[in-house]
């Protein structure tokens, strides 16, 4: 798989797998299900109604606009804003849009995007619903885009500086990279909150260790203490910590233990 490298805040390198086109399109096939799955829903529902219920086609029509329209036309942009660049298609798939340093997307990267793909042509689904058929369209020529960059990025994407990364590295390549031997069968975990963690966390978990030991610089320490922190909150630990490196690695341990 190849990767890309963001610096931190604190000067820390990290590494993420990008995410493949196929992962992408998928990720879109699954959207756009999602998305005609609750048109379905809620055109046979309302139009159920209408004949039952409305004699104001004004109302019916506003109804419709506000049911159908407007969480369709705004479904990935404010899944993108609020659930950090994911969607629920791409949550399944495991990969997120970030910027190129690693920084999530600003409202103005959400909105071009938005635009660029032409999902805006789902606001005339009232008044001409043909102009919904170019946005498959837009798609095809957008992955086909997206195949021969380097980064592998739509148009919308190289506008706004925007990248897919996963989530959810290989299996393989996450045990590796989080632990250098495995776990042995007959080990306790000490801490089984861990599970809240993702494969993303401990990643980044393992880097920051990995950085500590080899430069001991105080911008580094700094971060792992943030780290040690924020990990103590995360399962919930009120003693303090003796030893950050020993708890880290049995957070690591304990992870591999329970989610392999």
């Amino acid at each position: 798989m190849e990767k890309v490298s963001f610096i931190s805040a604190q000067h820390v390198k990290i590494e993420f797998e990008m995410a493949t086109v196929l992962q992408r399109g998928l990720a879109y096939v699954l959207d756009t299900a999602i998305t005609y799955i609750y048109l379905l829903i809620v055109m046979l529902s309302l139009i159920d109604r209408a004949m039952n219920s409305f004699d104001d086609m004004d109302v019916f029509m506003g109804l419709f606009i506000l049911l159908v329209n407007a969480p369709v036309v705004l479904y990935k942009p404010l899944m993108e804003y609020f659930f950090n660049g994911q969607t629920l298609g791409r949550m399944a798939m495991g990969i997120r849009m970030v910027r190129v340093n690693g920084d999530r997307m600003t409202i103005k990267d959400i909105f071009v995007r938005w635009v660029m793909r032409g999902e805006f042509f789902w606001i005339s689904l009232v008044s001409n619903p043909a102009f919904i058929g170019l946005i498959p369209f837009i798609s095809a020529i957008d992955l086909l885009v997206a195949s021969m960059t380097p980064l592998r990025q739509r148009v919308g994407d190289m506008m706004v500086s925007v990248i897919a990364i996963r989530t959810r590295p290989n299996r393989a390549y996450t045990l590796k990279e989080v632990l250098s031997k495995q776990t042995a069968a007959e080990y306790v975990p000490t801490y089984e909150k861990c599970i809240t963690f993702t494969d993303e966390d401990m990643m980044y978990l393992k880097k920051v260790m990995e950085q500590y030991k080899k430069f001991k610089e105080p911008e580094v320490k700094e971060l792992l203490d943030q780290v040690t922190v924020k990990t103590q909150q995360r399962l919930e630990i009120e003693e303090p910590i003796t030893n950050q490196l020993l708890f880290l690695e049995t957070v690591l341990k304990d992870y591999v233990q329970l989610t392999r």
